[in-house]
């Protein structure tokens, strides 16, 4: 007898903000129980030009990329831009591409934080 599994729909939420923001981020998402969740440091190339006519001051950016259920992501969206003020110009942008595969329930489990239980109807 096979066993079914609960999968939710997941999203790859990347998250890019000014550098040393970081922090304020990574509790917000603790907070959220978005238990995998990536930091990695970006710099932009653009001329100094271009920077300008779109109001960003720092080139040096803290980019996030976490796994968040497709559900969650309209509040996410919103807390994030009370949070870190987006709605501004030159604050930071965050958008979502959606998972539609993912290697097996392992592979879920360690995105999601799910134990082994949990994910057995």
């Amino acid at each position: 007898m096979a066993v079914i599994k609960e999968v939710k729909p997941l999203k790859l939420m990347v998250t890019i903000i000014d550098r040393g923001k970081g922090k304020k981020l990574a509790s917000y998402y603790n907070s959220q129980n978005i238990n995998f969740s990536i930091l990695c440091f970006g710099k932009g190339t653009a001329s100094s030009e271009i920077l300008d006519y779109l109001g960003l001051d720092e080139t040096e950016k803290d980019v996030f990329l976490s796994a968040v259920y497709a559900e969650d992501v309209s509040k996410i969206f919103s807390q994030l831009d009370e949070i870190l003020e987006l709605h501004k110009a030159g604050k930071g942008i965050a958008f979502t591409i959606p998972l539609d595969s993912i290697g097996g329930m392992a592979s879920f489990r360690a995105l999601t934080g799910q134990k082994e239980e949990e994910t057995k109807k």
